[in-house]
């Protein structure tokens, strides 16, 4: 009796490993045909899978209707050494390593290389977005990309709606901005609002950094770097003098006469939080917009 339960047992994990070995084999061919790059085409622009083969599909990839979904984009980041990346090569470690960290047992994936990045839609029982971003994380991703794999991924809010996905694409778009190589690993809800918005600055904006700020300018002088300085450092010290001399290195009577400085150079207190608040915005606008929208 027992020989016959060991009997059926192997051969039902037999069973098992060879459809999933299977399907694992269809979604590999899938990836080369035209009904995958149209599956992908149609969903990324919020259509319903048109035809049975491409349904088929989209439930084979575990896209499932009613689970949530997120769009995730990955793209390589410029190389901090200066060396020029192997685009081709690159693309293909990310999409090896997204599927890798995405298994089938916990989340359903569409994959695809296209413009110069891997566009990626991902879906789960629950909370996919974050899901992924821990996915990849358990995978190393961070520490590759720490060790040469030098690229970013932005991953954007989760939908139910297939044709809520165009949206979900400008999310994780706009999140892979604030990608980088300390931190690779951006989801859309981690933007930060000010930065966003001093980014995202229109001309008017820029027309108004006013001309004091060319006294911060870290590319002016040793004093300019050290008033940019100092006014960052108060902030970061919510206000505190003595933690500001700290972190300078400084006396805080040094501290108290950069201040003065500051007030007396524009004509605004940043002692106060709107005054740091005007001073900061100012000088992050300079700094993104003040070479002709180049980065200074």
């Amino acid at each position: 009796m027992l020989s016959d339960f060991w009997i059926e047992f192997f051969d039902h994990v037999g069973t098992v490993l060879a459809e999933a070995h299977a399907v694992e084999e269809g979604l590999i061919a899938a990836q080369n045909t035209r009904t995958y790059v149209g599956l992908m085409d149609d969903l990324l622009h919020g259509h319903e899978p048109r035809g049975e083969e491409a349904r088929r599909l989209c439930a084979i990839c575990g896209i499932r209707p009613g689970a949530p979904m997120a769009v995730a984009i990955a793209r390589p980041l410029q190389s901090g050494n200066g060396k020029q990346i192997d685009l081709e090569v690159t693309l293909r470690s990310l999409v090896r390593l997204i599927e890798q960290a995405l298994t089938s047992a916990s989340f359903g994936k569409l994959l695809d290389v296209r413009n110069g990045e891997v566009t990626a839609i991902a879906c789960s029982d629950r909370d996919t977005a974050r899901g992924l971003l821990e996915a990849l994380r358990s995978n190393g991703f961070k520490r590759r990309a720490a060790s040469g794999l030098a690229a970013g991924i932005g991953v954007s809010l989760e939908t139910i709606e297939i044709a809520r996905l165009p949206g979900a694409i400008e999310e994780a778009r706009l999140a892979l901005e604030f990608a980088s190589a300390a931190r690779p690993l951006m989801h859309f809800a981690d933007i930060d609002l000010p930065e966003l918005l001093i980014r995202r600055a229109d001309g008017a904006a820029i027309r108004l950094i006013p001309e004091w700020t060319r006294h911060f300018s870290p590319a002016e002088d040793d004093q300019s770097r050290e008033m940019y300085r100092t006014i960052r450092a108060f902030a970061d010290s919510s206000f505190n003098v003595k933690q500001t001399a700290q972190r300078l290195g400084v006396h805080t009577n040094t501290v108290y006469f950069r201040l003065n400085r500051i007030t007396k150079l524009t004509g605004i207190n940043p002692r106060t939080y709107s005054g740091t608040l005007r001073l900061l915005t100012a000088l992050r606008l300079l700094e993104l917009h003040g070479n002709g929208g180049q980065s200074s």
